[in-house]
């Protein structure tokens, strides 16, 4: 597994991991969250993992293979469309990490879910916030994961670092779309929006 080497940048975020774990489970249980339900689209789930190395909080992202015949060579979370064997969502996010990373599900303690996130190529995602315990070992699926790499959840605290790639709307939702580099890789689209509300949620209600 490749583990990028710059350090984690001092944001509001970067608590120490266990009090920031702590922290997100409190807000995320506190706080309505909006879910959405559009005809025609596919539920799925993808796992927003926290997991500690060198007492920061990082965050594990998977490349898609490029032969794949959606979301070729794109950097996501771990995650797919629920099936009907999952009985919630935070069940269809274990099975996902179990599938693609080969981390058993009681690896994953579930913290609490993220608003929907209606795609344009027909999903709507729920994001489930959970720590992740273990040493890191990943054994990526190599028909779903060409690459593994962590990288710190507070590289995401600062949408002014990020690359502004304009206003969109989508189901009459308007959001701006940024890209972050973090070494030589982008992370951008859902998978970006997806760790800005993380962070929205914690710069709004400080600890």
């Amino acid at each position: 597994m490749e583990r990028a080497t710059q350090p984690a940048p001092e944001r509001p975020a970067a608590l120490p991991h266990a009090e920031l774990v702590r922290e997100i489970r409190r807000r995320l249980a506190a706080r309505q969250r909006r879910t959405i339900a559009i005809e025609g689209y596919r539920p799925a789930a993808v796992a927003l993992l926290l997991r500690e190395h060198e007492g920061a909080t990082w965050v594990p992202f998977i490349v898609r293979p490029g032969a794949m015949r959606a979301h070729a060579g794109q950097i996501a979370l771990p995650g797919g469309t629920r099936d009907e064997c999952d009985d919630s969502f935070a069940a269809c996010a274990r099975r996902e990490t179990h599938e693609e990373l080969g981390v058993a599900p009681e690896q994953v303690d579930v913290l609490g879910m993220l608003d929907d996130v209606p795609t344009p190529t027909g999903f709507v995602i729920t994001p489930v916030v959970a720590e992740l315990r273990g040493d890191g070992t990943y054994r990526p699926s190599p028909d779903e994961v060409s690459a593994v790499f962590e990288a710190p959840l507070a590289a995401f605290a600062d949408p002014a670092l990020a690359e502004d790639m304009g206003e969109r709307e989508h189901w009459g939702m308007r959001y701006r779309l940024r890209a972050y580099p973090f070494g030589e890789h982008r992370i951008w689209g859902a998978t970006a929006r997806v760790l800005e509300e993380l962070h929205d949620l914690l710069r709004d209600h400080p600890p």
